[in-house]
């Protein structure tokens, strides 16, 4: 049997505003006018929001850990410069050495740990207690090797190290809390609290395309996000916010879904239409995945007819808003 010919999602979206409309649109490319130009370039900032979301989580993660072996060092250069200071007995040197020996041997272990844990949330656990057995030991080795010297000067100098390496780590510490309140602000302004971003169309980017062959469809989400085990699509709308989702933007948005399942062979629930001012979140079941599949058989048929399509509507205001206005045959105004 062979394969049908390939729908884009973003047709089967001007499909369910107006037949006409999407049949007028086929083989020609849309002016790129005042309005599809900031539309396009309101998209490219929405990805690069959510792009920026990841990278400066990853910073500050990144600006995290060197706060931590910032801090290690000032700690033991400092505990060190102070150790300079004084003798410490023989027995009490060697009951040191002996402690800071156990906690590098634990330190190995939970290095040993963190290498063979899978998940990411449990090795930076693991990691975090590494340093901190680290730190330990070696304030504790530090004294240890101090312990038969004493020159106020070299401890002085350990004391400003310490204060320096001090100063970088509050750098850090303030470079990372910059990244977590940007990416905070990126996921409370489209609502990913603690979803994973999986996906982000860009123009600039061209992404994979998501594509069923044996239904013929094919498209781009916005966006994917992870929420457990479900591949969630997400849709941005730039114009206006409607009273409710529009029905063609809930057709494209089913396509995406559609797609989704296909691509990770798992139907998400919903998908998630974004407006300006509104969120909706778009149940995905057997009726909707019926309605799309139908809507992809009409669009076949009228093309296998050579265009026996009419306007669906009685909306003068519509057909005003309508990029194909001008050479519609059915128009309203």
């Amino acid at each position: 049997m062979a394969e049908p010919p390939v729908i884009s999602a973003g047709d089967v979206e001007k499909y369910g505003y107006c037949p006409l409309n999407w049949w007028l649109s086929l083989g020609k490319e849309d002016g790129l006018g005042p309005e599809t130009q900031e539309g396009e370039r309101r998209h490219e900032q929405i990805a690069s929001e959510l792009r920026g979301i990841e990278s400066h989580e990853l910073r500050a993660k990144e600006s995290e850990t060197t706060v931590m072996y910032f801090a290690i060092g000032a700690t033991v250069v400092a505990v060190l410069g102070l150790a300079l200071f004084s003798r410490l007995a023989i027995p009490l040197l060697q009951i040191l050495t002996v402690i800071a020996l156990i906690w590098i041997l634990a330190a190995v272990y939970f290095l040993y740990r963190a290498e063979t844990l899978v998940t990411p949330n449990e090795k930076l656990y693991a990691e975090r207690v590494i340093l901190v057995f680290s730190i330990v030991a070696s304030i504790l080795a530090s004294v240890a090797v101090s312990a038969t010297v004493t020159d106020r000067a070299l401890s002085e100098a350990a004391i400003v190290v310490g204060l320096v390496w001090l100063i970088g780590a509050s750098w850090f510490l303030y470079r990372s809390m910059k990244s977590l309140e940007a990416a905070q602000a990126a996921r409370q302004k489209y609502g990913l609290t603690t979803a994973q971003v999986q996906y982000i169309d860009s123009e600039a980017a061209k992404p994979k395309l998501f594509l069923s062959r044996r239904h013929g469809l094919s498209g781009r989400p916005d966006a994917v996000i992870l929420e457990g085990e479900h591949h969630i699509p997400v849709e941005v709308k730039t114009g206006r916010t409607p009273r409710g989702p529009l029905f063609s933007h809930i057709l494209q948005l089913a396509a995406y879904c559609f797609l989704v399942e296909e691509e990770y062979d798992h139907p998400p629930p919903y998908g998630v239409i974004r407006y300006e001012r509104a969120v909706h979140e778009i149940e995905y079941n057997e009726d909707m995945k019926k309605l799309l599949l139908g809507k992809l058989e009409e669009m076949r048929g009228a093309r296998a007819r050579g265009g026996e399509v009419h306007r669906n509507h009685s909306r003068p205001g519509k057909c005003v808003g309508c990029s194909r206005r001008g050479g519609c045959p059915e128009r309203l105004a």
